[in-house]
């Protein structure tokens, strides 16, 4: 058994070197083909889209300056004066929001989806509802998920009557770096819808209840469902059943529309992924 294995250490060694002699030649041809994949890899991305989700399908796709001088991309989906704001979880983007937004449109609401830029989301957020309103007559409600819904409520104290109203979903109570939530919903005299689960491994429940002791509103309420799904899992099933519903109503109170369907609007969402497209009403 001592003797063995001698010879295959000598073999290997010596076709390591009749490998390293081919590759300090320039004859092997059969090194150009594992090239031509990497080469050709980036056209798919590109074609793919904003965040590699919203293509041209989808709707429009637009850069446009922000308040703090940098910009921001912004995704636009359906037509019309009634404008629904969609704002990102942290760990998300606007691909997230792909299957409430085609469902809105369907309903003949205009949808906008936007990446936070270099600013604070919710200097940003003011900025953006600043340029549709003058670009327009444009009736909006903001809505966001955790950090897009904190940042909704801030934005939404600021701006006043010139929202219709906001729904946040899994909003926590400090946004950071050091705004605590509450300060600003004690200021926002717009409707209010409020979603998060009850068992929300983040604390929104309890800031929930909190921010909706502090709104002066008296058009607001509060959904909550049971488990721990956070922000957009609230539009995943089963949580979809309760809130989406609610949602639409929301929306049709706080910026008029065709009448509901309820059961329609259900299994459109309970349907589908987190990046699936909706079918039309």
């Amino acid at each position: 058994m001592s003797a063995g294995p001698a010879a295959p250490k000598w073999a290997a060694a010596a076709a390591g070197l009749l490998l390293l002699a081919g590759c300090g030649t320039d004859r092997p041809a059969a090194s150009a083909p594992p090239a031509a994949p990497r080469a050709t890899a980036p056209a798919p991305a590109a074609s793919s889209g904003l965040d590699g989700c919203f293509t041209a399908a989808r709707g429009a796709v637009q850069t446009v300056p922000d308040s703090g001088g940098g910009t921001l991309t912004l995704a636009t989906v359906g037509h019309g004066p009634r404008v629904v704001v969609l704002s990102n979880e942290s760990d998300e983007n606007l691909c997230s929001w792909l299957p409430l937004s085609a469902r809105l449109a369907a309903s003949g609401y205009r949808v906008v989806l936007w990446d936070y830029g270099p600013n604070l989301p919710p200097d940003e957020l003011v900025g953006l509802v600043g340029r549709l309103r003058s670009a327009g007559r444009a009736r909006a409600v903001l809505m966001g998920a955790s950090e897009g819904a904190k940042a909704s409520l801030v934005a939404g104290a600021r701006l006043g009557h010139t929202v219709r109203g906001v729904v946040s979903l899994s909003a926590e109570s400090v946004l950071q770096p050091a705004i605590i939530v509450v300060h600003s919903v004690r200021r926002l005299h717009c409707p209010l819808l409020l979603v998060t689960a009850t068992r929300d491994p983040y604390g929104s429940a309890g800031a929930a209840r909190e921010f909706l002791a502090a709104a002066p509103s008296r058009a607001k309420q509060l959904v909550t469902v049971p488990g721990t799904a956070h922000g957009t899992a609230l539009l995943s099933a089963p949580a979809v059943a309760r809130t989406l519903p609610v949602i639409l109503t929301f929306l049709h109170r706080a910026l008029g529309g065709p009448p509901l369907r309820r059961h329609r609007a259900v299994n459109s969402l309970r349907a589908v992924n987190s990046l699936g497209a909706l079918p039309g009403v």
